[in-house]
């Protein structure tokens, strides 16, 4: 079983009860310092709810990291029905861990209708076979067997201050099955993984900087298709009082506006 295998199979949540799912982290689980990573606690909690609202697409996720997660312990996710009504329901998950609730999930999900539409353009990048990995370019001798391909189109490995702005191209590094779920999961565990480091970017000493998220919010606009590239333009408006907001804005290929992020976290200095 490959990375990504194996990802999808920690996603595939078991039951435990009515409502009540049980998710594991493992490697793939494994953030900076050795934490649990947030956005496998996110992806799962939202696996979960989805596993209750009868195949409707979400719309929008929002989340709370309440207490660090520990990679070697499972991840209990019990789901409170909210709201069950005619276009809209609504799901509260909390994911518990050694009878500490360590994280805080809504989401709510929306019978497909059309209305207006409109949407910022996608910015101008260079196409992502032309662009370098970012964990080759880190380093990493692994880096061909991550199950998210990440390339990079802007600078990562400058020491001076940066616009607070960046841009990767993400696809699944492997074949994924035809469920739209699946691809909305994997879209919430990737959008986790570099959006806070765009606001380390205006500083000359982000190499002392650490962090940790204190929240996470994901907004559908149309189904993702994570088996194609997607660019990822994340930018950080704002750093203040020990905090750093950043923003995501999801493209598809075609430069059609897929879905947008948020996320606030502690920056200190170490």
């Amino acid at each position: 079983m490959n990375r990504l295998e194996r990802l999808l199979h920690r996603l595939n949540l078991s039951p435990v009860a009515d409502d009540v799912f049980a998710g594991s982290a493992g490697a793939g689980g494994i953030g900076s310092a050795g934490r649990l990573f947030g956005g496998l606690v996110v992806a799962q909690a939202f696996m979960a709810a989805a596993r209750t609202v009868d195949g409707l697409p979400a719309h929008s996720l929002h989340g709370y990291f309440l207490r660090p997660g520990r990679a070697n312990l499972d991840i209990e996710y019990r789901v409170t029905r909210t709201k069950d009504g005619r276009n809209f329901r609504a799901r509260e998950v909390s994911g518990w861990q050694s009878d500490q609730r360590i994280f805080q999930l809504i989401a709510s999900f929306q019978e497909a209708e059309s209305g207006v539409e409109h949407a910022d353009p996608m910015p101008a990048t260079a196409p992502p076979e032309t662009l370098p990995n970012r964990d080759q370019l880190r380093g990493r001798s692994d880096w061909a067997s991550q199950p998210i391909d990440v390339r990079m189109a802007t600078a990562i490995t400058a020491t001076e201050p940066l616009p607070p702005d960046q841009r990767v191209w993400l696809r699944a590094n492997g074949p994924l099955p035809n469920d739209p779920l699946v691809h909305a999961a994997l879209l919430v565990y990737a959008s986790d993984r570099s959006l806070l480091d765009t606001a380390f970017r205006p500083h000359a000493d982000r190499g002392r900087l650490e962090s940790a998220s204190l929240d996470h919010a994901v907004w559908f606009h149309r189904p993702p298709r994570f088996d194609d590239w997607l660019l990822y333009a994340t930018s950080s408006p704002a750093a203040a009082g020990g905090r750093g907001l950043a923003y995501g804005a999801v493209y598809d290929r075609a430069g059609t506006r897929i879905a947008s992020v948020a996320q606030e976290g502690v920056i200190r200095v170490r």
